[in-house]
């Protein structure tokens, strides 16, 4: 480990708490409460990587009140206040009208204080309590009924000092059905259940990449970053994790390399300006400093804005995990433009 890395190191275990609560299971007690409080903003979120064409993912991204943080923010959607602004995406590569949108909080959305349902109208329910959760999503053009069963394995990316901001996700298995276009899918394998939760702070992010690979049907690879002013790196970290091992977080000789951008930068609603990748490689090193992972990632043309204020989407991989050679579809989360 290089002298940057342990700088970056000592200055996120100061600022997060998170790196303490590594390798250990799930409490069911933890917060999974919508805003309340000194919190503003709560977020809910499913992720299915590796599913096939003309899905290649699906996801589901649920933010109740408006963040401070610019990336995170839909000012657009804005019709009262900040508390009373909800979002919802159902991101896939398959397009339909109304897959990203904006709700009322007090008018559209029904909360129950322990986040046993979570309701946005007649479109979409998370329900359930840790271990099995249900969600249903009804479009004219999209829908999506899925059984999720949450596993112990717990991977923490955030619970910043003073209790400004926390986030977590764990490993489930799920199964369901996905209807389009006339026709039934059935789906089944590992995906994500998230929550985060912040006070109205305006934290300086910059960028923020977060990607979800399914290695085999028991083992999940998560890596992110997170960049603040002038480029400094926040966060680089990745996190392996299986139905059978708590796995590990993982931050020595970290590397995400952008080959390629999309050639024409993207105006989001709120007019930020960004230019997504293409083609890309990542990689970490083990705590014995041989290489872990190294992820090699051609983009599928297939972003849709609607993560907070930026895009999910899908790519193709190769690569080596542990000496093997991988291959699959794994799912991203890109904004801004590094």
């Amino acid at each position: 480990m290089g002298w940057k890395d342990a700088v970056l190191h000592t200055l996120q275990r100061g600022a997060s708490a998170s790196y303490g609560l590594r390798g250990t299971p799930f409490d069911p007690e933890t917060a999974f409460h919508p805003p309340r409080g000194r919190y503003a903003t709560a977020h809910y979120g499913l992720m299915l990587p590796n599913l096939p064409a003309p899905l290649n993912f699906l996801d589901v991204i649920a933010v109740i009140g408006q963040p401070r943080i610019t990336l995170w923010r839909n000012d657009h959607l804005v019709e009262t206040t900040d508390a009373d602004t909800a979002n919802l995406l159902i991101g896939s590569a398959v397009r339909f009208p109304g897959q990203f949108r904006g709700y009322r909080v007090g008018r559209d959305l029904e909360l129950a204080p322990d986040a046993s349902v979570i309701r946005f109208g007649d479109d979409f329910e998370l329900s359930g309590t840790h271990p099995h959760f249900t969600v249903a999503y009804r479009n004219p053009e999209f829908e999506l009924d899925l059984r999720v069963h949450a596993t112990d394995k717990i991977s923490h990316f955030a619970k910043l000092r003073g209790g400004l901001y926390d986030h977590w996700s764990l490993l489930c298995t799920y199964e369901g059905t996905v209807v389009f276009g006339g026709r039934t899918i059935e789906l089944s394998g590992l995906n994500t259940l998230e929550y985060a939760r912040g006070v109205a702070v305006p934290l300086p992010f910059t960028f923020f990449t977060y990607h979800v690979i399914n290695i085999d049907d028991t083992t999940q690879v998560l890596m992110t970053e997170v960049r603040g002013p002038f480029g400094l790196p926040v966060q680089q970290a990745v996190y392996v994790r299986s139905l059978t091992d708590h796995g590990g977080t993982y931050e020595n000789n970290f590397a995400l390399d952008i080959h390629r951008l999309e050639p024409t930068a993207r105006e989001t609603p709120n007019g930020l300006s960004m230019r997504l990748a293409q083609e890309f490689t990542w990689s970490v090193d083990d705590t014995n400093g041989n290489a872990l992972i190294e992820i090699h990632g051609t983009g599928n043309d297939d972003y849709v804005y609607g993560m907070a204020g930026g895009y999910v989407g899908s790519y193709w991989y190769t690569g080596r995990f542990r000496g093997k050679a991988v291959t699959g579809t794994g799912y991203i989360e890109y904004i801004g433009t590094r």
